[in-house]
């Protein structure tokens, strides 16, 4: 029997029903993307639209994980399975908004480092850390994205989508997808689980691609700072 973690779902609060759980998938998106164009807005008024557009990004991306990591380390199995089954049909809309955000957000990154390119001192150093921040946090929503989607194929499919690599006595918690996503965003290939339908084997090869991406910008990105630097 599953004892750790939340016994259930919190009652929703006027937080929880905007951005928490309680909300539809694309309720949630659309108060982060407002966040982020708030931020936005703010900055432009004091730096250049291009970092103005970057933090906008990232206040975005950092709302979002706040909201959903909570949820990730707290749930047990129950609470997973609960919340991974909720039919929600503005789910997949509100997952491909953030997948593109993500890797649109990687030329955020480029124009950092151009701008760093430019300068120099403590100015160089600031480009420098929006370009690795950028590039840090885009990466862990994208495995956080497909966190919560393995999460729902495994427990919408019969059987689940997915055998661990232990003999389950417990129904999986998000911590263990959570495990399963960070490993391909890491290896780009799954290490002791089992992939068990086609729709899971498709889902992880897009993961792949897109964590393969993202290591490929960030070895373009050193090699374009490394050859600023030197020249």
């Amino acid at each position: 029997m599953d004892t750790g973690g939340m016994a259930d779902v919190p009652s929703p609060t006027l937080y929880h029903r905007w951005l928490g759980w309680h909300a539809p998938a694309l309720r949630r998106a659309a108060v982060v993307a407002c966040l982020g164009a708030l931020a936005a807005a703010g900055l432009a008024m004091l730096t250049s639209w291009e970092l103005a557009a970057i933090g906008g990004w990232n206040v975005m991306a950092l709302t979002f994980l706040l909201a959903t990591w909570p949820m990730i380390i707290r749930a047990n199995g129950a609470t997973t399975r609960k919340l991974a089954v909720r039919e929600d049909e503005s789910r997949g809309s509100a997952t491909l908004l953030l997948l593109a955000a993500s890797v649109a957000s990687l030329t955020g990154v480029f124009v950092a480092l151009r701008l760093a390119g430019l300068n120099s001192g403590s100015l160089r150093g600031l480009f420098v850390a929006v370009a690795g921040s950028t590039v840090l946090v885009s990466w862990v929503v994208v495995n956080t994205v497909f966190t919560l989607r393995y999460a729902h194929l495994y427990f919408r499919s019969p059987g689940g989508a997915v055998q661990f690599g232990e003999p389950q006595q417990e129904q999986p918690d998000y911590r263990d997808f959570a495990y399963l996503a960070f490993t391909i965003g890491m290896t780009y290939q799954v290490s002791d689980t089992t992939l068990r339908s086609r729709r899971m084997r498709r889902t992880v090869l897009v993961h792949a691609l897109v964590a393969y991406l993202f290591g490929v910008v960030i070895v373009a990105g050193a090699i374009n700072l490394i050859a600023g630097l030197v020249s």
